[in-house]
């Protein structure tokens, strides 16, 4: 792959998550400023916590807190209070200070429904909300796993990752936390009109170095499909 394909931005540690917040509250406005809304989808992790947790912090009056709305993108069929969740992640950091918005503005699967009903559930709000926003996310942030995984859609899984016939699915890991996992599939994710992977540390950009010699394709690497969409960014802490 062609690194032209992304914006590339090597940030000292000290200031990676305050740079992280600018450039997630700078789509926040650019959005609400062209359509009323803004719609960002989340990732877990340790790297991005920090940043989410600046974000609750953060008391930007000319930003309307009221027309920003969150999304998981993927999440653990766990109880969402679980510490393990991406439920109580953001519901500890981003909305610490917004509870009141928390339950409308935070879309997240019900993980108490059974499975397939908690799927279709989550397929259904999802496709609501993005209606609002022309169809597609404002921005998502990613991360990448040293396997290779971005979301919970894990390298050469039995699904395809290109399959469309769901926005939302089923996919399980025996590498990491939580068997069960419940992830936004690929091209909804390239779909967004922004995405931004937080990259943490040399062992990650090894692993994406090694995606981008790779002759291997998006089912070993599913970034691939996120990087050739177009308007993504990575911010680097070295």
């Amino acid at each position: 792959m062609d690194n032209k394909l992304i914006n590339f931005i090597t940030i000292d540690k000290e200031k990676f998550e305050d740079e992280s917040v600018e450039f997630i509250k700078k789509i926040i406005k650019d959005s609400i400023s062209s359509r009323g809304i803004a719609t960002i989808g989340l990732s877990g992790g340790s790297t991005p916590k920090p940043i989410y947790e600046k974000l609750g912090d953060n008391k930007d009056s000319s930003i309307d807190w009221s027309m920003v709305y969150f999304f998981a993108v993927d999440e653990r069929y766990i109880d969402k209070n679980s510490k393990d969740s991406i439920y109580d992640l953001i519901s500890k950091s981003i909305f610490k200070n917004r509870v009141s918005l928390l339950e409308d503005h935070f879309i997240t699967p019900n993980t108490s429904l059974p499975l397939k009903e908690c799927i279709e559930t989550y397929e259904n709000d999802l496709k609501r909300l993005v209606e609002r926003s022309n169809g597609s996310p404002d921005l998502v942030t990613l991360g990448m796993g040293e396997d290779g995984h971005i979301a919970s859609i894990f390298p050469n899984a039995s699904k395809s990752p290109l399959d469309e016939s769901q926005m939302v699915y089923h996919t399980t890991t025996e590498r990491f936390a939580i068997f069960d996992r419940i992830t936004t599939n690929i091209n909804f994710l390239a779909s967004s009109k922004n995405k931004v992977f937080f990259m943490n540390g040399s062992s990650k950009k090894k692993v994406w170095d090694e995606m981008f010699t790779s002759q291997e394709n998006v089912i070993r690497w599913p970034a691939h499909k996120i990087i050739t969409s177009g308007n993504t960014n990575v911010i680097y802490r070295e």
